[in-house]
This record gives C-alpha cells, sequence and structure tokens, in this order.
C-alpha cells in the first residue's frame, strides 16, 4: 500500500532518516509495516528564525492490507502501480518535409529532445556558439566590452538560463515537469532537483549539463548546427518551405520557434513575413544587491551558520494602495553576480548569476513591475523599441562603455545622487546615476513606494547601503508569436509552432522545457515519422 503524507516537520539538526519513522506515526501505524519510503519534495520554513524546520512529502509503502484504520488528513493513498505522462502515439499524416527547431535553449532542446527520441530527425539552428566558446566570448567582451550579437549571456547553446542561476522553479503544475527534471538529472545535474522545493543548478553545473542534453539529441537522430542564425523564412501557398540561415537554404516542412525572449531581430523577420504576432505586457525595473551574509542574518537570526542551512533567498510582492502598481522580486540569486546580459551594442540591461553552491559575497535580485501594451503601444514590436528606448539612455547615462548605472537605495529614496565608490559584483563598474533617469516613470515610482514595503517582511529592503543597478528590462518577452491553443501552430501558417518565452507561452526554464516538450507531442500524434 502506497501513502503520501505531506508536512512532515523536521526541527533543524535532526537527522533526516527519521522521516519516515515520524510519517508513519503521522497517521497512526506501527513503523514495523513500513517496506519503502521515498522522500518526494522537501522545503525550508524560515519564516519564525528562532524554530527553523525543514518539511517533508514522503511516500510510505506500507504492509498493510486496509487503510481503513489510518489517519489520512495531511495524507492520501496513491495507486499501486504508478501514473505518469504517457507516451504520445504517432499521427498518420506525412510530414510536409524536415522539422526544423529554432533556437537551443530550454524550449528548443526539449522539443528536439522528444521528437529525436521518436524518430523525426529534427535540425535545430542556433545564432550562438557552444558553451565551451560562448563562454569564451563572454570573457573576451568583459575584457574588450565588443559586443557579439550571436554569441553573448542571451544568445547561444542552452539560450539564457545557461548563464543565470539555473532556478528551476515552477508554477505550471504540469506532468511533464517530473520528465524534465528527470533528464537534467541524466545529464549530469544534482538528483536533489527532483525533491526541493526551490530547485537551482548554477552555472557552473548547467556548462556541462547542457552539452550532454545536446549529445542525447544527437545520439537519437537530431542534428545541432551552430553560429547559424535564421534570417528568413521561404513560404509558398501559406506553408513553409525553407529557412534562410548561415547565408544558404535549408528545406523545411514544420519549424518550431524557440527563438528566445530577446531575439529582437529575429521577430522583426517574421513580422516582415507576415506571420502573426502581438504585444504583450512584460516586466521591467531594476536589480537590488545586498551582502549575503547581512541576508543569512536577517533570514536565520539565531541560526546563521547552521551547516544545514542554504544561503538565504526571498520571493516578495509589495501591493497596497501606496503603491501604484505591483513590484515583485524576480529572479533573486543568493551568493550571485550582477551581469550585463548584452545582445545589442550601445545597449545595457542586467541579470543576475550564480553558481551552484551560491557562495559569492552578494545577494541580488530583480525589483520588476509590469508594463502593458496600452502604455507603450499597441503594434507588435513596440515593447520591443521600448526596451531599447531605455536601455540607450541607460548605456548613455552610465558613460557609454557598458558599466552599470547605480544608486544606494538611500539615496534614491532621498532623491540625491550617491556619492564616493559603491561596492559591488558587477564586473564591468558601475557609474553613479538616477534611477528615475534610466526608467520610465510608471516603473520607478512604485519601484520608489514599494522599498519600505517590501522592507517589513525583510529590513535589508530598509538598508540605506543597499545598491539599486539596472536597468532590468529581459525578465521575459515583449511579443507573443499567435499560435493555436488546440494546434499550438501558427493560425496562418500551420507549419509554424511558436514555442517557449520568446514566443510568450513560459516564463523561465522549466515551463519553456515543458512547452516545448508538449509542442513536440502534438507534432508527434499528428504526423507519422520519416520513413528512413
Amino acid at each position: 500500500m502506497l501513502i503520501r503524507v505531506r508536512d512532515v516537520a523536521l526541527p533543524l539538526g535532526a537527522p533526516p532518516e527519521t522521516v519516515p519513522t515520524r510519517a508513519c506515526k503521522r497517521i497512526g501505524t506501527d513503523p514495523a509495516a513500513l517496506r519503502d519510503a521515498r522522500i518526494v519534495r522537501r522545503s525550508l520554513d524560515a519564516r519564525h528564525p528562532s524554530s527553523i524546520r525543514f518539511v517533508y512529502t514522503v511516500d510510505l509503502d506500507l504492509d498493510l492490507a486496509d487503510a481503513g484504520r489510518l489517519r489520512l488528513r495531511g495524507a492520501e493513498r496513491l495507486p499501486d502501480e504508478p501514473t505518469g505522462s504517457p507516451e504520445p502515439d504517432h499521427g498518420a499524416a506525412p510530414l510536409p518535409g524536415p522539422i526544423v527547431v529554432v533556437g537551443a535553449g530550454p524550449a528548443g532542446l526539449f522539443t528536439a529532445l522528444r521528437l529525436a527520441e521518436h524518430g523525426y530527425a529534427p535540425l535545430v539552428l542556433e545564432r550562438g556558439q557552444p558553451v565551451d566558446r560562448r563562454a569564451a566570448d563572454l570573457e573576451t567582451f568583459l575584457a574588450t566590452r565588443d559586443v557579439d550579437p550571436d554569441s553573448n549571456w542571451l544568445f547561444g547553446e542552452g539560450g539564457a538560463g545557461t548563464f543565470s542561476d539555473g532556478k528551476l522553479t515552477t508554477r505550471i503544475g504540469d506532468p511533464l515537469v517530473r520528465r524534465v527534471l528527470e533528464v537534467l538529472v541524466a545529464c549530469g545535474a544534482p538528483d536533489d532537483i527532483l525533491v526541493e522545493a526551490h530547485p537551482h543548478v548554477g552555472t557552473d553545473l548547467l556548462r556541462s549539463i547542457v552539452p550532454r542534453l545536446r549529445t542525447r539529441i544527437e545520439s537519437a537522430g537530431g542534428r545541432v548546427r551552430f553560429g547559424c542564425r535564421v534570417d528568413g523564412l521561404t513560404l509558398d501557398g501559406g506553408r513553409v518551405t525553407a529557412v534562410r540561415a548561415a547565408g544558404g537554404r535549408i528545406e523545411a516542412g514544420l519549424i518550431c520557434l524557440a527563438i528566445g525572449h530577446s531575439a529582437r531581430d529575429t521577430c522583426q523577420m517574421l513580422a516582415e513575413a507576415g506571420v502573426p504576432m502581438a504585444a504583450k505586457p512584460f516586466q521591467m525595473g531594476l536589480r537590488i544587491e545586498h551582502r549575503q551574509a547581512d541576508l543569512d542574518r536577517a533570514a536565520y537570526g539565531p541560526s546563521v551558520g547552521h551547516p544545514a542551512l542554504p544561503p538565504a533567498e526571498y520571493r516578495l510582492v509589495a501591493r497596497g494602495r501606496h503603491v501604484p502598481r505591483p513590484v515583485v522580486t524576480f529572479c533573486m540569486c543568493p551568493g550571485g553576480t550582477v551581469v550585463p546580459v548584452v545582445s545589442e551594442p550601445e545597449r545595457l540591461c542586467t541579470n543576475g548569476m550564480s553558481n551552484r553552491a551560491r557562495d559569492g559575497v552578494f545577494a541580488n535580485s530583480g525589483l520588476v513591475v509590469t508594463v502593458t501594451p496600452d502604455e507603450f503601444g499597441m503594434g507588435p514590436l513596440d515593447g520591443i523599441a521600448y526596451q531599447r528606448r531605455w536601455e540607450s539612455l541607460a548605456f548613455g547615462l552610465a558613460g557609454g562603455d557598458y558599466t552599470a548605472p547605480a544608486q544606494r537605495v538611500g539615496d534614491f529614496l532621498a532623491g540625491r545622487p550617491s556619492a564616493g565608490p559603491i561596492e559591488t559584483s558587477y564586473p564591468l563598474g558601475v557609474t553613479p546615476v538616477s534611477m528615475r533617469e534610466i526608467l520610465p516613470p510608471i516603473v520607478a515610482l512604485p519601484i520608489e513606494r514599494a522599498l519600505p514595503v517590501l522592507a517589513r517582511p525583510m529590513p535589508l529592503f530598509n538598508d540605506g547601503d543597499a545598491v539599486l543597478l539596472g536597468p532590468e528590462a529581459r525578465c521575459s518577452s515583449p511579443v507573443r508569436i499567435l499560435r493555436n491553443p488546440e494546434t499550438l501552430a501558427s493560425d496562418r501558417f500551420p507549419g509554424i509552432y511558436p514555442i517557449g518565452e520568446g514566443a510568450g507561452y513560459a516564463g523561465g526554464i522549466m515551463s519553456a522545457a515543458v512547452d516545448g516538450l508538449r509542442t513536440a507531442e502534438t507534432i508527434i500524434a499528428a504526423y507519422a515519422p520519416p520513413s528512413v
């Protein structure tokens, strides 16, 4: 008999091996009936620093014939046979031509993997470079400040997620989430991502995991080409017949557009080709940086320094009558670095990055506000123009060399410039600039009003020496490439499948990967694999 027991609390320092016994006692059964146990989920409850605890969900395999006497409040009986996402049946329609996947971020890679595993031999075209060369290109940018528009923090193998924190949290609740996590573990990710409530991998590990994922695609019959930006489509009677990439024509019957949230030139090309798209809301704002040691003390109180505790993190929202619109923390990176996510010359944007250990001196997070098409323009590409405007302004005000605008929180709230050196993790240096100059008022004012509100649960937001850097404008795509909710393909061009974050259907590594798997399964269910 399989029983899932939730909310099994363990005090800080208690051995995890006692979780199954505690779970048995919770449901009123003798631990002697326990045949096996599996931890399903683990979270940290640090709401009360004086009584920090870990909270578990555990599956118990019990040698019992009848569950009638068990106390199943907070627990449930599971089916004896595990359930999961079923394998799709192959469709009968012949493929109209080869399948081309545009982009090797999470959406593109997982689309290609699923298609390859079922014999569809996809070709992945990635404008950027493999991870190792991409990392070298980033070092070159930091040394020379010369932008490579195709190989940077945003473009290249693994997409923007490769050089980030590698967060794998998601709220979509799709059974395919587990499949994504299992693939990542098979490619070298730590197996704790299968159970942690806030799993993350870290940039250092992703640099080896992502190439292994590519190898799985290639071993299953897929192909991946790097340095191959798609510059055009060949259309015939509402169908796609080819793409133009790297100076040549590549035959295609189906195209999966997994272009990422910053492929602005690709969006322009698609709009000119007549692919239906629309402006969508997106988030922009700043990053705030504190010392990680200060954050740990604020979060953990007397338990700070306990070896079982990870670097502290937070996820906060400020709203209310004094805050004109909600402000949320975004992509919080404990022990991380603020980096220049630059893909176009003379434009500046920031993001956060951290390694698996999250052992850097600083913690950083986005502070972002949603802006809507009725504020920046209803045209499909108006959001891109809006992002560019503020990124160009930030670049110029900070000196025109990719140093970042920065201001201490106390100075920002007081409306005065910051004086003296500003210590930060940003690798190219900072220039004191008023944050109100690099953000639209509809973003700057909510952040100003939000800081005191955020300080209620996290007093560090009232620390005048905390540093604001920015802008942060690449949280999500300002464009949605329209698709049919049933077929997941464009109604106007049925051979085009917009996928993931860049198409406006995901927000992060996990949801993008799941959207890729779901789209691949839709294609598999519609078309027969190509004959060998």
